[in-house]
């Protein structure tokens, strides 16, 4: 009678139970190993998005942005011209606007940078020199108005930010962390700094004294962002016919394959305008007419071979992003100049030969750039 009371408790027992808690066991082991994955990747930061930058980065010039947001810091005087915008913009040199001008210049554009992060460099701008406001040189492409700004926000910058925003900031980081082209550079940089530094490394990332890619030696203050890559005025260290390797066709090729995997991704829903996009530039406009300045806004161009290789799609971002420029030129309370013509080299005399690769101009093209906006009475 037992026997059989048992075998029967058994027939009846509810195996939903069992499957419910190995769900529940397994959903609990898969959230542990995805936050001891972000955790790992965040201390590692092989991608520079934390707002740190260790010895695990495969990045060249990453923590350009905390390096400018330093070396702001240290300029015996307020600048009068400030350049911001993305890598497009980092060639622009500071030398040249005083050649031109007899005044002083800033280069404080950042590699990816959007409206957001020109918002943010104004804002310290004002922050740092107040009255003593430097007119703003902005060079804007399509990208410019994407939802997405800077990730791992510099300390100094995160606070004119709102509360939801940071947090969204944060989940932005924590999505750029897992991504697989993340776990790549993880594997990579474990490989070469170990073998290198030694398992400590693993303790201490921010202790490092080379890039894993770049291999620029870094020292003393300069360990912990990339001021090695910069001069004192915020210019990119100038390119050696070395580091531009292979021919200018092959370069526009290796570039344009790796600007159309990153800005025409699968999935990739941006149409050109954000409501986060226009209002960071919107804003910036206003901080610096709040200062008596009108700033300029000039289109940065394609090299004429990369832009044969846009899709249909850019024609499209593009003329949301012009709309969204026209909007804003509507509006009477904001004073800017939008300066189109240079998305056409022969506006300013530009030379297809004078690019380093699809889209970032060579020294004698910024400098045609810069002469070309002193023409029209712009950079002063």
């Amino acid at each position: 009678m037992t026997s059989g009371a048992h075998h029967g408790r058994s027939l009846g027992a509810d195996p939903s139970s069992d499957y419910a808690r190995f769900v529940r066991w397994l959903l609990a082991a898969v959230a542990i190993a995805v936050v001891a994955l972000l955790a790992a990747l965040w201390w590692l930061d092989p991608t520079s998005v934390t707002g740190r930058t260790t010895r695990f980065s495969v990045v060249a010039n990453g923590g350009v942005r905390q390096a400018k947001l330093d070396l702001m810091e240290r300029l015996p005087a307020p600048p009068d011209v400030l350049i911001l915008g993305s890598s497009r913009s980092m060639q622009l040199d500071p030398a040249d606007v005083t050649d031109l001008t007899g005044g002083t210049a800033f280069n404080g554009a950042v590699s990816g940078g959007t409206s957001k992060d020109m918002y943010l460099y104004a804002r310290y701008a004002e922050q740092l020199w107040g009255d003593d406001y430097p007119h703003l040189v902005l060079g804007v492409v399509t990208d410019v108005l994407r939802p997405s700004g800077t990730a791992g926000l510099d300390p100094r910058l995160k606070r004119f930010l709102p509360r939801d925003q940071q947090d969204r900031d944060a989940l932005e980081v924590a999505d750029e962390l897992l991504r697989v082209q993340t776990l790549d550079a993880a594997q990579r940089a474990l490989r070469h700094v170990v073998p290198r530094d030694g398992a400590g490394s693993l303790l201490d990332p921010t202790g490092g004294t080379e890039n894993v890619d770049a291999g620029l030696a870094t020292t003393g203050r300069q360990k912990n962002n990339r001021l090695d890559l910069l001069e004192p005025d915020g210019m990119t260290a100038r390119v050696t016919d070395d580091q531009d390797t292979g021919t200018l066709q092959q370069r526009i090729d290796r570039q344009m394959q790796e600007y159309l995997a990153n800005s025409f991704a699968q999935g990739d829903t941006f149409t050109g305008t954000s409501t986060s996009g226009v209002y960071y530039l919107r804003r910036t406009i206003q901080i610096a007419n709040s200062h008596g300045d009108v700033p300029v806004l000039w289109v940065t161009p394609f090299n004429p071979a990369a832009r044969t290789r846009l899709p249909a799609a850019y024609a499209e971002r593009d003329a949301a992003f012009r709309d969204a420029i026209r909007t804003l030129q509507g509006d009477d309370d904001l004073k800017f100049t939008f300066v189109s013509a240079t998305d056409d080299l022969a506006s300013f005399g530009g030379v297809p030969a004078d690019f380093h690769d699809g889209i970032h101009m060579m020294p004698a093209n910024t400098r045609r750039v810069l002469e070309y906006l002193q023409r029209e009475g712009l950079l002063e």
